[in-house]
């Protein structure tokens, strides 16, 4: 396991232990409401109008929060949620039948097949004691990984570089670098959400250009 991998295992599983089934269990502070302003920015990426109950593999889903959000939505998805905090996943396995979890890591994790959809809420946004240039690495690996997953797109959150003060323990990258590093590694069918009131964005990947129906608006 990747000592990145580690870390964040060790820290997630800490805050559930603490905070159990809420935003603070994911390290998303005590404001419920920017934790589900992040779930609908992750279900923008999915193309409307959806079609034979598209599938979804959402990496790192905690406690399951994004398939309970998609549930009182009513949006019809087949969804799998992977992630490595093994406190979190045996919650959301009892307390969420319908649902199908896996503990594992997805960067060495045996998948039977793809996605359509690939999501990543939180992974990109925390550092911890990793060095700016040993996260950069393994951002790389890890959104390469998850294109590699998918069939038709995928999302992710970065914390922006566009603010007035740094926690050292957050992984910030510049909107800028990052889209040109997407276009030339990843694919040229790229959109970036930098509009939204938190301290971050989410980058869109597509294998394909974006038909005129757009992105499922989950509001």
């Amino acid at each position: 396991m990747d000592p990145i991998t580690e870390s964040l295992r060790r820290h997630y599983s800490e805050k559930f232990s603490q905070h159990g089934p809420t935003s603070e269990g994911v390290d998303w502070g005590s404001d419920e409401s920017k934790m589900l302003l992040r779930y609908d920015k992750m279900l923008t990426v999915i193309e409307t109008p959806l079609a034979n109950k598209p599938s979804l593999l959402d990496v790192g889903c905690g406690y399951g929060g994004l398939f309970s959000y998609i549930a009182k939505r009513g949006i019809e998805l087949d969804y799998t949620g992977i992630d490595i905090a093994e406190n979190m996943i045996k919650w959301a396995t009892e307390k969420l039948k319908s649902g199908n979890f896996l503990c594992g890591d997805i960067l060495n994790y045996e998948f039977h097949g793809k996605y359509d959809y690939v999501v990543c809420s939180g992974i990109l946004t925390q550092k911890l004691e990793a060095s700016a240039a040993d996260m950069d690495r393994y951002a790389a690996i890890l959104i390469r990984k998850m294109f590699d997953l998918c069939r038709r797109g995928m999302a992710f959150n970065v914390m922006t570089t566009k603010v007035n003060y740094f926690s050292n323990n957050l992984y910030y990258r510049n909107p800028a670098e990052l889209l040109s590093w997407c276009l030339s590694e990843i694919t040229r069918h790229i959109k970036i959400d930098h509009t939204y009131p938190l301290y971050e964005y989410t980058v869109y990947l597509y294998r394909e250009a974006v038909g005129p129906a757009g992105a499922l608006d989950s509001r």
